[in-house]
Order: structure tokens, then C-alpha cells, then sequence
């Protein structure tokens, strides 16, 4: 049987809707071997990206008018104030935004701009930071295995004059901060 392209548009919202072909079938009409089939060919995926970044760009659409409106919130209650009722009167009036507040929208508006300001430019190469993962991972286990050998190797001979003088060699050899003039006492 031939399936026209409404059809199979129609399998691809309803999979990407239910996540799951036999309810894509029973809901279509189209037979779960079928589905199985178009689920290989490369033009489901082509369609799949297409119907994921339509819905993505309707999402950014909506998104983008409840942020417009609440920006207007924002800047309304920073303008005008906030609402607050007036037992005396028995209405509400508008209050000047406390410092505390004001301090507070500033920051998460700068900080979301900083955010949108700095989107990476490029990618980190993967393979790059994997390799200098796994040469740390080696390097430490190099270290945890010298560090065990030499504690099963006790030197019997050593008085306690050695062992000090070479608890003192070893803390010389920690790594020190740049800049640090300190030395060990």
C-alpha cells in the first residue's frame, strides 16, 4: 500500500509526541511493520529535525512574548512602584522599589546579559579534553601506585632522625602558589 506524505508526517508528530510506535500505530491506522520501516529510511530523521525545529521555533516565538512582558512588569514596578494596600484609605498605593530589590533585578539582568553576551564562540574539541583526562587519570595513578610501593618497603634501618629528614624533603617537594615566599618551617 502507498502512503502519502500527510501520512507520514502524521507518524512523525504522533511518534514524537507518544514516544512510542505501537500507540503511533493504533493512532495512525499505519501497521507497526510500516512504521518500522520509515523509522530506518533518512527521511524520517530529515522530517523529525524539521517538525523539532518548527516546534522549537514556536516555543522561542511564545517565550520571547512572556519575556517582552515581563521585562514591562520589571520595569513598571521600577518606575512606578509596587503595589501596596493602604488599610486607612482602604486602596492600594504604589511604594518606591526597595534598594534591596532594585540591587536584585540589576544583578540577574546583568548577569543574564553577561550569559547571552558570552555564548561560546566554538567548541571545545572532545577528543582534546578526553586525552588530557586520561593522561591525568594515568598520572595519578602512577603516583597512588608509587605511594603505596614505598609504604610496603619499609626501611628497617632508618632511625627516627632519617624518617624526620625525610618528612622534611617531602613537604619541600609540594607544589607552591605563585608568588608564595613562604617556606616551610
Amino acid at each position: 500500500m502507498s502512503w502519502n506524505d500527510g501520512k507520514k508526517i502524521d507518524a512523525v508528530t504522533s511518534f514524537l509526541i507518544l514516544g512510542n510506535m505501537v500507540l503511533v500505530s493504533q493512532t495512525t491506522g499505519v501497521p507497526l511493520p510500516t512504521l518500522r520501516v520509515w523509522k530506518k529510511e533518512p527521511w524520517w530523521a530529515d522530517m523529525v529535525l524539521q517538525v523539532q525545529t518548527e516546534s522549537d521555533q514556536e516555543l522561542d516565538s511564545k517565550l520571547a512574548k512572556r519575556i517582552e512582558k515581563a521585562l514591562e512588569i520589571v520595569n513598571d514596578r521600577l518606575d512606578k512602584g509596587d503595589f501596596q494596600y493602604d488599610p486607612k484609605t482602604g486602596s492600594f498605593v504604589r511604594r518606591p522599589v526597595s534598594v534591596k530589590d532594585g540591587w536584585k533585578v540589576a544583578n540577574e539582568m546583568i548577569d543574564k546579559r553577561w550569559l547571552l553576551r558570552k555564548q561560546p564562540n566554538e567548541q571545545v574539541d572532545q577528543t582534546a579534553v578526553g586525552d588530557i583526562l586520561r593522561n591525568l587519570a594515568k598520572e595519578f595513578a602512577d603516583m597512588a601506585k608509587k605511594r603505596v610501593k614505598e609504604k610496603l618497603e619499609p626501611e628497617v634501618k632508618d632511625g627516627p632522625e632519617q624518617i624526620e629528614e625525610k618528612l622534611q624533603e617531602g613537604i619541600q617537594e609540594l607544589p607552591r602558589e605563585a608568588g608564595a615566599n613562604s617556606q616551610p618551617e
